[in-house]
């Protein structure tokens, strides 16, 4: 899978990444910082385009990442998520500055 790239700037939230859920993890996360900002990096496993069970976005449950260097962080860091969950976004919760988010789903489908 090709590189995903999101950001956000100021308070608020990135654009959704859409992971694979076929292709198992490891994910990897690299979020560069600049300016001031504090940020965590959040999963989903609600999916607004299931055609069985979709929930609206504005009803997406969002959870942190388990890497705790990925909660609060306020500098550019490296984290994963050991599987793939199906949406990934960036919450900046305080600051002006950016963050930018490069997501690399390390496999793909394994048949």
């Amino acid at each position: 899978m090709r590189p995903i790239v999101i950001a956000v700037t100021g308070v608020g939230t990135s654009p959704l990444a859409r992971m694979d859920e076929y292709a198992p993890g490891p994910i990897s996360i690299q979020c560069v910082v600049s300016g001031t900002i504090t940020y965590t990096i959040q999963q989903s496993n609600d999916d607004p385009n299931s055609p069985t069970n979709p929930v609206a976005l504005g009803s997406m449950t969002w959870s942190s990442t388990a890497d705790t260097n990925g909660v609060n962080a306020t500098t550019s860091i490296m984290s994963y998520f050991q599987y793939g969950p199906l949406w990934i976004r960036i919450n900046a919760t305080a600051g002006t500055g950016t963050v930018t988010a490069t997501i690399v789903q390390s496999s793909v489908v394994p048949y």
